[in-house]
């Protein structure tokens, strides 16, 4: 009588393994009409914010300003649509988890270093004088023994951040190859040592944020008109509800919140809920990151139409006349 009940306690236990990963089919079939519903309304999600994406780029391809500010304000704006496919993906097909995801983290990497880059552009542009560098802020403001010395925002002190902004993609791609190898050779090994890369994941992440919200605000303190700080948090909520969220979401299947269905393991129950959150939240996001880099064309139009325009003869004699008044006070003190 003991074995039979010792077999079944075995099989349960590897059932429930988070190791254990469904195919797509095994997902669609166990969760049935919630699946098809799920990777239907995802669909419609991800239409949105393609749509919200591409529309915003199209106005920023036909703003007056700079190459450089147009290409980097156009990849900043790729990284809802890169991460909402990615999320669907990972949805519909679970044992494609952790490449969505180390694709959607090296394009978003890849979009911070842009911003950086985009920051210093319009801070060049539009200010007059050498701002000085905000060195005092999160996260190292949390550390008050440190020194901070005043520097101004010159090349050569620019070159220090923008390594910390430039190691980003950089130590950030590499992390996910190793992981990726890892879990080619054996999903364990990924599972095991992705806790000792944790720590320089972590380390690299928060030197780029800090070089970011030194220029972000340096920058915006000199020009405020820019409103570069909305540019920086749209962007830095894409890591917040990618990194920080979906770490929570991981961490509640330990606590017992999702349940064992086989095939669907908790593990697998976290995973779909975090990916569908970030379909929602990409699609937001895309929509206020459109109203932050929209200028209405129209208006800039009828301005430069407006600057453009002749004057008339009237306006002419107007002008003559109050230019002579106002040289009138300097002639009769000459006389």
């Amino acid at each position: 009588m003991g074995t039979p009940i010792e077999n079944f306690d075995v099989h349960a236990d590897v059932t429930c393994n988070p190791n254990n990963v469904p195919s797509a089919i095994e997902l669609v079939e166990s969760l049935d009409a919630i699946g098809t519903a799920l990777l239907s309304v995802g669909s419609i999600i991800l239409v949105l914010t393609i749509y919200f994406s591409a529309d915003a780029c199209r106005n920023i391809l036909s703003q007056k300003e700079s190459e450089s500010y147009k290409t980097n304000a156009v990849i900043i704006l790729l990284v809802y649509p890169v991460a909402s496919v990615c999320s669907l993906m990972a949805i519909a097909i679970p044992r494609g988890q952790l490449l969505s995801e180390a694709v959607t983290q090296i394009f978003l990497m890849i979009s911070m270093y842009r911003l950086y880059l985009l920051l210093l552009d319009v801070g060049r542009r539009k200010t007059s004088e050498t701002p000085t560098l905000m060195l005092r802020v999160g996260p190292c403001c949390c550390w008050p023994c440190l020194p901070f010395p005043n520097l101004q925002m010159t090349d050569a002190n620019l070159s220090w951040i923008g390594i910390l902004a430039l190691q980003l993609p950089i130590a950030q791609s590499l992390l996910y190859f190793i992981l990726l190898y890892m879990e080619a050779e054996d999903p364990m090994l990924a599972t095991q040592y992705v806790t000792f890369l944790q720590p320089i994941m972590v380390i690299s992440i928060l030197l780029g944020i800090y070089s970011l919200t030194i220029a972000t605000k340096t920058l915006h303190a000199a020009v405020p008109e820019a409103k570069l700080h909305y540019k920086t948090m749209v962007l830095q909520l894409v890591m917040l509800f990618s990194k920080l969220q979906t770490g929570i979401i991981r961490a509640l299947p330990a606590a017992g919140v999702f349940p064992c269905n086989s095939p669907l393991t908790p593990t697998v129950y976290a995973n779909v809920t975090s990916n569908a959150l970030i379909l929602i939240e990409m699609m937001i996001l895309c929509y206020a990151a459109r109203h932050v880099y929209y200028v209405n064309l129209e208006k800039n139009q009828e301005t430069d139409a407006t600057d453009r325009a002749p004057r008339t003869s009237g306006q002419v004699d107007a002008t003559n006349s109050n230019d002579g008044n106002k040289q009138l006070p300097a002639t009769v003190m000459t006389a």
